[in-house]
């Protein structure tokens, strides 16, 4: 029989504790949902899975699409980035709102690092391993080599940014820099693992769109695991870019 939805997110966070090594997981809600293509085709995304985190309460909500319970969906690493953000605003943002808003860059990158490990069939995020950008992973959107499903975020970035109306709003503006930030946690496991990674992605676009310096300090600091002083100093350079950028956009 199937699991439903709840049932495989909480087989999905045993499977994390363990991959991760942790003895325990905060509580949080499970709430199903359905994905509207009206959404999708207006704005260029709609996420089959995203966490919320009420602020107030310290509650965690985990807003999932019902059906990716299917084995075919092959889902289980989409979970494991959703968890990866529950798992760091317990630890970052403490129930504060500045803290957990310059927390989005960090946890983003984190969050990528993890999936893209389950993905590719590490045993955990502690033990050594390796892996060729050329091996092919099953993910939700199908069969990928490594170096697709790394340039993915990339390519997303670099779609919204081209749009006219771009950014339209803070929530496309978050989206992008969500995915520059997936784009450099998976890059990051690229030069930890990878046998045969080589570093020539084109940045231009990005780059225009964040400025050429902040790439290059993205490109030479958002490197392997981060520890927590390094977390504070990507919170406070996080911070200040997405504040920079929704004002220069005329965003509310």
């Amino acid at each position: 029989m199937a699991k439903n939805i709840t049932d495989f997110v909480r087989s999905c966070v045993d499977d994390f504790k363990h991959f991760v090594g942790i003895d325990s997981f905060p509580a949080f809600d499970v709430k199903s949902k359905e994905i509207t293509i009206e959404k999708s085709l207006k704005q260029g995304f709609d996420a089959t899975a995203a966490v919320f985190y009420d602020i107030p309460t310290g509650r965690h909500t985990l807003e999932i699409w019902s059906k990716l319970s299917l084995p075919q969906m092959n889902a289980e690493y989409l979970v494991f980035h959703e968890l990866t953000h529950i798992w760091d605003a317990e630890i970052f943002s403490q129930g504060d709102k500045f803290k957990h808003m310059s927390n989005k860059g960090y946890t983003e990158y984190h969050a990528a690092q993890i999936d893209f490990m389950k993905l590719l069939g590490a045993k955990n995020i502690a033990e050594p391993f390796s892996f060729s950008m050329k091996q092919t992973v099953e993910t939700f959107g199908g069969t990928k080599t490594a170096k697709e499903f790394v340039d993915m975020p990339r390519n997303l970035a670099i779609e919204l940014i081209g749009r006219d109306d771009f950014p339209a709003n803070i929530e496309t503006l978050a989206t992008t820099m969500g995915a520059i930030f997936n784009y450099y946690g998976r890059r990051s496991i690229c030069k930890m693992y990878a046998i045969d990674y080589v570093a020539n992605e084109d940045m231009s676009v990005i780059a225009g769109f964040m400025g050429e310096d902040t790439v290059k300090a993205l490109d030479a600091f958002m490197l392997g695991w981060l520890d927590t002083t390094r977390v504070a100093l990507i919170d406070a350079l996080y911070g200040k870019m997405i504040v920079a950028l929704a004002q220069r956009n005329k965003l509310a």
